[in-house]
């Protein structure tokens, strides 16, 4: 196992199926501000409005330097039309029937002493607050600064665990190509409205990636027809209308943009695209398509499947082959000192089993390219995905 393989383990390690035991930990705060909301929307209140948090943390679901996520029940009440918790960690009874109220719990590790406009300021928070509800995205219930320890709280929907975790389950047995169907619209559908609110999200990975599965589903108990998938962790979204130079220490190297390798300072939409393609190449192989071990290894690893950025035409339904040309790239690499190997690429489909769909195939490939213009937009995607689907395997995802 390699450091990063590691490393991604750990990370996880703290997220295992769970039952609910009797609670110990009660934490019992007073919030600022106070929430509601209207038409589906948060509504925060100024720093003037406060209102009483309650909650008992059940376990911890994960730690990390920015803080920790809890897996808790909620005792306060939430806005009457906040929506209810898709799953219940496997366990076998809803929240309605235990009496439980599941959500999920992030406490920044950070003690934000200068109030609760210091906290407005936050990307993750300005974020969420600006994507109008969308079930692919993943629900901020509430969000409030501890009068008492000056921590933030950011409470959401809790969700059965991640895709990683998800292919790590599988244990080698491909997936249901309407499974794959499913997960792929769902994601797309999610970028989608990111990106149409003006926003990217900039760390798309499958840690980052929360599902839940027919028995954790309250409301669809019985069923074997459903897996539900919704983006999380908007720590590094930005508005795509903000103003570059952005950082290049930005999303896992596994799923890094060759542009942010490059150390490109004015990416954008396009790197969350890239992500896509390789999330996409992972659930179908269940394991990385480029698993670089360091930053050139990384760029070597795309090469071989790609090819060099050099314009060798399009094959015969019109798709540009290998990565295609980047003119841009050149240039980057020039000024890290790094040449580009001359290198041919390898055939895509030779990637994946033979039984994987064509479409599936050509879909990767038409996000994998170097250009950030030759990548789909998370727009084409969805229609390219509804066209070739037709409606057959959306909401039909078996998990066989």
């Amino acid at each position: 196992m390699s450091p990063d393989e590691l490393q991604r383990d750990q990370s996880v390690a703290a997220l295992p199926r769970t039952s609910l035991h009797p609670t110990t930990e009660l934490v019992s705060s007073v919030g600022i501000p106070h929430v509601s909301f209207h038409a589906g929307n948060l509504v925060l209140g100024d720093s003037t409005t406060s209102s009483h948090r309650s909650f008992s943390i059940i376990k911890t679901l994960g730690e990390g330097s920015f803080g920790s996520v809890f897996l808790c029940d909620w005792h306060s009440k939430l806005p009457h039309d906040a929506p209810p918790p898709s799953t219940t960690h496997a366990h076998p009874a809803s929240p309605q029937r235990t009496g439980t109220h599941l959500v999920a719990i992030k406490k920044l590790k950070r003690k934000l002493d200068q109030g609760w406009d210091a906290c407005k300021s936050l990307k993750e928070l300005k974020a969420l607050c600006a994507l109008s509800p969308h079930p692919c995205i993943i629900p901020l219930y509430d969000v409030f600064l501890s009068t008492e320890s000056s921590e933030l709280y950011f409470v959401f929907e809790a969700m059965e665990g991640n895709l990683y975790q998800f292919m790590k389950a599988r244990k080698g047995r491909a997936l249901d190509i309407c499974v794959l169907s499913s997960v792929f619209e769902q994601l797309v559908a999610g970028l989608n409205h990111i990106h149409s609110s003006g926003y990217f999200h900039r760390d798309m990975k499958p840690e980052n990636i929360l599902f839940a599965t027919p028995e954790s589903l309250p409301d669809r108990s019985g069923q074997t027809d459903v897996v539900v998938c919704k983006i999380a962790d908007f720590d590094c979204t930005r508005e795509i209308t903000s103003a570059p130079p952005y950082t290049e220490h930005v999303s896992a190297r596994w799923y890094r943009a060759p542009e942010v390798l490059l150390k490109q300072r004015d990416y954008s939409a396009p790197v969350d695209m890239w992500a896509l393609g390789t999330i996409m190449a992972e659930l179908v192989n269940l394991k990385p398509i480029f698993p670089g071990s360091g930053e050139i290894d990384q760029i070597n690893r795309i090469i071989n499947v790609l090819g060099d950025p050099a314009d060798r035409g399009v094959d015969a339904r019109g798709r540009v082959l290998g990565g295609g040309p980047w003119v841009l790239g050149l240039e980057l690499a020039e000024g890290l000192a790094f040449r580009f190997p001359k290198i041919e690429p390898r055939d895509m489909y030779t990637m994946f089993d033979k039984k994987t769909p064509s479409w599936v195939v050509e879909r990767i490939s038409d996000l994998l390219k170097f250009d950030p213009g030759l990548r789909l937009t998370s727009r084409q995607c969805l229609a390219r995905e509804r066209e070739v689907l037709g409606g057959v395997c959306v909401g039909k995802a078996a998990l066989r």
